[in-house]
């Protein structure tokens, strides 16, 4: 007799199958991202994460493409697990543990890396602090200027002193670093008199070598600071270039560090420029070109020749003066802030600044802004102006040593720098007078 035919068997349940059977993938794309995950935490956490990172930029691309796949099998793993009560050795729970870790360590990390290198918001997830992260490194700060880039600061060189001559209070060493030296020839000093005489000269070389390092070892920090018409760019002796565009830094985005001469810069990066030996002066000529009117304006190249800017005394009150074509102007010391106000719309955030340099810095707009310019901060001072045909210049001894010119019943005195004479000299020889 012919055999009946078994019934099938009947499936197993979804909840006696194997988990990694039932997560349709998931268990897989957890998996593969334990080994991207690793690597890049140990790479960030190098030394050399930078340029190691740009040696390997396949790793950041490969973790932000499984971005929409990941945090959904990450919650959906998790959920079943508590759910159904997955013991701690079952091999997907476990990897999904260990991920979810190793994401929290990495996005820490990443963070930190990209808030070196650009104002980082806290708020921002794993995928998205990447790439940030990668757009930065993928883009290293040029060296070298841009067609139509112009420098308009740079320090450790005389290119900016043509018109004028460095005042000594631009130029600072910071306190601890001369204690330093003090305190390491003070501490190597007794060698020389305990010392053999056969040792003399060794412990001679000793202490002037101890008082060399400790000042030149410092200097090892600092570099080379250019301010551009687009950017400040700053290029350390030691370590990799920084910059900052100048429209992208905001009112509260530079701090200076006055017990190390260390200027901190916020905007689309992070700048860092350590030892700067004129601070002060950077700090005024970042305040002026990173809004209008100045921002761009030296994009141009050229700066207003026939304006001579020096200090100057009209009556009893001090101040410094503009001489131009069509006038001579006077504006009081101990009116810096209303200067600045008058200029930018703004309270400046500077604890103190030279009105002489914020006027200087004004040539690098054209000759009807810089006039312009010029009269907005004659009112806000309280200041005068005189045009051509009321003043009257004083003949006398050159410019340099001495420049007179009569405004009403008022003597302005003044003395113009030396590399400004000749400027000084063409210009009043424009005035009515010199044609009479």
């Amino acid at each position: 007799m012919a055999e009946r035919p078994r019934p099938p068997l009947a499936s197993s349940s979804p909840l006696e199958t194997d988990p990694e059977r039932q997560l349709e993938g998931r268990a897989q794309v957890i998996a593969a991202a334990l080994g991207p995950h690793a690597e890049l935490e140990t790479l960030l956490s190098s030394h050399r994460w930078h340029r190691r990172l740009q040696r390997r930029p396949e790793l950041i691309q490969t973790l932000v493409g499984h971005a929409d796949l990941l945090p959904e099998a990450l919650e959906r793993v998790s959920r079943r697990a508590v759910a159904e009560g997955w013991t701690e050795d079952t091999a997907i729970w476990k990897d999904t543990r260990e991920l979810v870790a190793r994401r929290a360590r990495l996005t820490g990390l990443a963070l930190r890396r990209l808030d070196a290198l650009a104002v980082a918001p806290p708020e921002l997830s794993l995928e998205e602090t990447l790439t940030r992260l990668d757009a930065l490194v993928r883009e290293p700060v040029r060296r070298k200027l841009a067609p139509g880039e112009v420098v308009v600061f740079e320090t450790n060189t005389r290119r900016h002193s043509d018109r004028s001559s460095t005042k000594k209070s631009d130029i600072e060493v910071p306190l601890r670093y001369l204690l330093g030296v003090a305190l390491g020839i003070l501490l190597t000093l007794p060698l020389l008199f305990v010392a053999p005489p056969a040792l003399e000269r060794v412990a001679a070389f000793l202490v002037l070598g101890v008082g060399m390092a400790c000042w030149w070892v410092p200097l090892l920090r600092s570099g080379r600071l250019l301010l551009t018409s687009e950017r400040l760019l700053w290029l350390p002796h030691l370590g990799e270039p920084q910059s900052v565009r100048l429209a992208s830094i905001p009112d509260d985005g530079v701090q200076l560090d006055r017990s190390r001469l260390d200027v901190r810069v916020e905007g689309d990066r992070r700048l860092h420029a350590r030892l700067v030996p004129e601070a002060w002066r950077v700090m005024l000529l970042l305040e002026l070109h990173r809004q209008p009117p100045l921002l761009g304006a030296a994009r141009a190249g050229v700066q207003v020749e026939n304006a001579v800017v020096f200090a100057a005394k009209l009556g009893k009150r001090e101040g410094c003066a503009v001489l131009r074509p069509g006038g001579v102007s006077f504006i009081p010391d101990g009116q810096e802030r209303q200067a600045l106000l008058a200029l930018t719309g703004k309270a400046p955030s500077l604890p103190r600044f030279d009105l002489e340099r914020v006027l200087d810095t004004l040539r690098w707009l054209p000759a009807s802004e810089f006039d312009a310019c010029v009269a907005r901060v004659v009112a806000a001072t309280g200041g005068l102006f005189r045009s051509a045909e009321e003043a009257r210049h004083v003949p006398g001894p050159p410019a340099w040593m001495w420049l007179r010119i009569q405004m009403g019943s008022q003597m302005l005195l003044g003395r113009v720098a030396l590399a400004q004479a000749a400027a000084a000299k063409a210009v009043l020889k424009t005035w009515p007078q010199a044609a009479e």
